[in-house]
């Protein structure tokens, strides 16, 4: 045992020298330079990706085009036929509905020319009477006495007595303040309605003449006098009461002046009020003429109060003489917006 263990002792040294020059040879052979590729000038291509392929879209199939029919001369000519109608229609139309317009403008100007010449007489008579302490001097444009205090028309009121000579459906004459109406006042108790579509001169006009119910009193008078007038896009007839829509309106605007051709009165406004004109569904306030007694003037009084538009704090008495004014009205079917007042002079 200790003979091998010294023998092992003494090769030792030999396996560490072999160890040694096994570590040199290593180390040589890292140090020794690896050889550079040369270089041949033309670029290395680069390493190629692969691209993923989709398969094509394909369109759907189209169906296979008509072939164009040439149109016949017969086609051809019914088409021009219908495109120089159409235009024709057209040109028509355009022709007509000007033509309507012009109408319309030319009676318009007309109607307002005579309403403006027919108030003007009477303005300027009456201006004559402030002048002469109510005694007119002039104005018989009619060719007969009818400016004078003599004769047929001697009970007329002066400024009324021209104007009734020229057309003795003449009643009455009303104004507003600060309003275009001031107007000639007709009626024709055997023929209703007459003047919803005549002037003044009794020609055929879609302005009419402002008109009383052919069943009311103006002279007596009747315990309710209703007065008709159209409302008109010009402005003219009963336009303007449209603006008792509003209260501030009626303020600037409360009184009404409506003289008989003997009398002059003035009105006070008590209530506006809209209702519709069709049978079973509306107020029929123009029925309203004559009342039998209190309850039945208080019946209709109260009706108006109920559907006035607002308040003006006016209130009207069995006895009280009173006249209703009425025009067209499109916020209701078949409207009619209403008007009515007291006479309180």
């Amino acid at each position: 045992m200790t003979q091998d263990n010294e023998n092992i002792q003494n090769d030792l040294p030999e396996t560490d020298e072999l160890l040694r020059e096994l570590n040199d040879l290593l180390r040589e052979s890292n140090d020794t330079p690896q050889p550079e590729p040369e270089d041949s000038g033309t670029p290395q291509p680069e390493p190629k990706v692969p691209v993923r392929r989709t398969a094509p879209v394909r369109k759907p199939a189209s169906a296979p085009k008509k072939a164009v029919k040439e149109r016949t001369p017969r086609q051809k000519r019914i088409n021009k036929i219908v495109y120089y109608g159409l235009i024709g229609l057209f040109a028509a139309v355009f022709l007509i509905s000007g033509g309507y317009l012009l109408k319309y403008l030319f009676e318009s100007k007309t109607e307002s020319s005579r309403n403006d010449d027919l108030a003007a007489r009477v303005e300027s008579i009456r201006k004559e009477q402030a002048e002469h302490g109510g005694n007119p001097t002039g104005g018989n444009t009619a060719g007969s006495d009818a400016a004078t205090d003599e004769g047929p028309y001697s009970a007329i009121l002066p400024e009324y007595r021209d104007i009734y000579a020229m057309n003795n459906d003449l009643v009455g004459w009303i104004k507003i303040e600060g309003t275009a109406i001031d107007y000639p006042v007709m009626q024709t108790p055997d023929n209703k309605d007459y003047y919803l579509k005549h002037n003044f001169n009794k020609e055929r006009s879609n302005w009419g003449c402002i008109y009383v119910r052919e069943s009311c009193d103006v002279f007596t008078p009747s315990d309710n006098v209703t007065i008709y007038g159209h409302y008109m896009q010009d402005g003219s007839m009963f336009h303007d009461l449209h603006g008792y829509y509003y209260s501030a309106f009626y303020k600037e605007h409360p009184y009404i002046q409506f003289d008989t051709i003997y009398e002059r009165h003035t009105y006070q406004i008590i209530a506006v009020f809209k209702t519709s004109a069709n049978i079973g569904e509306g107020f029929s306030y123009h029925l309203f003429d004559y009342a039998a007694d209190k309850a039945e003037f208080d019946e209709y009084i109260n009706t108006v109060q109920s559907l006035r538009l607002y308040w003006t704090g006016v209130k009207a008495e069995y006895g009280d003489m009173l006249i209703t004014l009425s025009t067209c009205e499109y916020t209701l079917d078949n409207g009619r917006l209403v008007v009515v007042a007291k006479r309180i002079s």
